[in-house]
């Protein structure tokens, strides 16, 4: 038999409470193969949740509380992920919430997938057969599915996972074990992404089930739109390598502009020419800042055969860039020509610079972050 442990972070949710804990024991698992508790991580609620987890666990001898000072939805899981492991020995903690936004009856799917192997499972409101409350205006619909979905699959360019805010989850505690020290510092909603983010990197077994998000029943949300939505760039930004590879991109596009407008403009090369030595240029310093930087959490082992070998590699995926770029270049040049477009202020601006830039931002930096992944930095397992 095996604990699973959910943990409902609660501050004023006593009416929530008192209708989820007795759906959660009510729910028909397997006693042989589960052994399920609750823990009710309390914030000191002004409204005496606490005394009725507490007058609760009369009736439930497998409901637990846990009080301490309010400090945010992250901290709370922490303190819940630290009494599941440590006193209940828990093989798998869900992250519920108490406002009967969550079903209890996902339960027993979401253990399912866990028995057949799955080590994050994920209550998603954007796959079929989820979804959001009817009752919803357009607007928080709009800020639900952009806001706080969208930001983070494009952020960090990973489209096979469709919620990444949702707070209704079974993870098994062998990864919160291997990184709670890294999520110590993450509090608020953007917790859940920061969680979500460590185990894909992990490259833990993630699964997704239909979440049908209910409607709070009754008290005010406590998330703030506008603050979630700031903290979530800034973790993005810090810890997307999509991002990172965005900034080495233009940092080389930097170093291939630059040198293809010097050798064209002042030594008066040939375009096709000085293009080819100024992306070549570009290309060694992308593979050192991407090796360090971008894919640094799986960085190229230190040997020197290794590196010559994946710059070796990394040359030919860039041949990809290289040909896409010269064809594209030639093909313009030839059909519709060199020729000032913009000439203001004594600045002019040539149409090879805007095709080699279009060129770039459409076909370039997805193909090269693609076979980069799939190549050069390939995820280590």
């Amino acid at each position: 038999m095996k604990t699973a442990v959910i943990i409902l972070p609660s501050y004023n949710e006593k009416e929530g409470l008192s209708k989820i804990i007795p759906e959660i024991f009510s729910l028909p698992i397997d006693e042989k193969i589960w052994d399920l508790r609750v823990i009710v991580v309390d914030d000191e609620s002004p409204d005496g949740s606490g005394e009725l987890v507490a007058d609760l666990k009369k009736t439930y001898p497998k409901l637990h509380l846990l009080t301490g000072k309010k400090q945010g939805l992250g901290k709370a899981y922490m303190r819940g992920f630290d009494e599941a492991i440590e006193k209940h020995n828990a093989f798998v903690v869900f992250e519920m919430d108490a406002d009967g936004q969550h079903p209890a009856s996902l339960i027993p799917q979401m253990l399912e997938k866990v028995a057949l192997g799955a080590d994050f499972v994920i209550g998603s409101r954007y796959i079929k057969g989820g979804g959001l409350p009817k009752a919803w205006g357009w607007w928080r619909r709009l800020v639900s599915v952009v806001s706080n979905n969208w930001v983070a699959r494009i952020g960090f360019m990973h489209f096979s996972i469709h919620d990444w805010t949702s707070g209704y989850r079974a993870i098994k505690t062998w990864f919160i074990k291997e990184n709670i020290h890294h999520l110590t510092s993450k509090n608020n909603y953007v917790f859940q992404i920061a969680i979500l983010d460590k185990a894909i990197k992990k490259h833990l077994n993630i699964v997704e089930v239909p979440l049908k998000f209910g409607l709070r029943e009754r008290g005010d949300s406590k998330m703030n739109t506008f603050q979630f939505m700031w903290e979530t760039s800034l973790y993005i930004l810090q810890h997307s390598s999509f991002i990172r590879f965005a900034i080495v991109a233009l940092i080389g596009f930097g170093i291939d502009f630059g040198v293809a407008h010097f050798l064209i403009e002042t030594f008066h090369w040939q375009v096709i020419r000085a293009n080819l030595l100024s992306m070549e240029l570009a290309i060694i310093m992308n593979f050192i800042l991407n090796n360090f930087w971008s894919f640094g959490h799986k960085k190229i082992e230190h040997k020197p055969l290794k590196i010559v070998t994946k710059f070796a590699t990394f040359n030919f995926v860039s041949l990809g860039s290289i040909i896409i770029q010269a064809v594209g270049l030639m093909t313009l040049l030839t059909f519709v020509g060199d020729f000032v477009m913009i000439d203001m202020f004594g600045i002019a601006v040539r149409s090879w610079i805007v095709y080699k830039v279009s060129i770039i931002a459409i076909f370039i930096i997805p193909y090269s972050y693609f076979m980069y992944n799939k190549v050069i930095w390939k995820n280590k397992r």
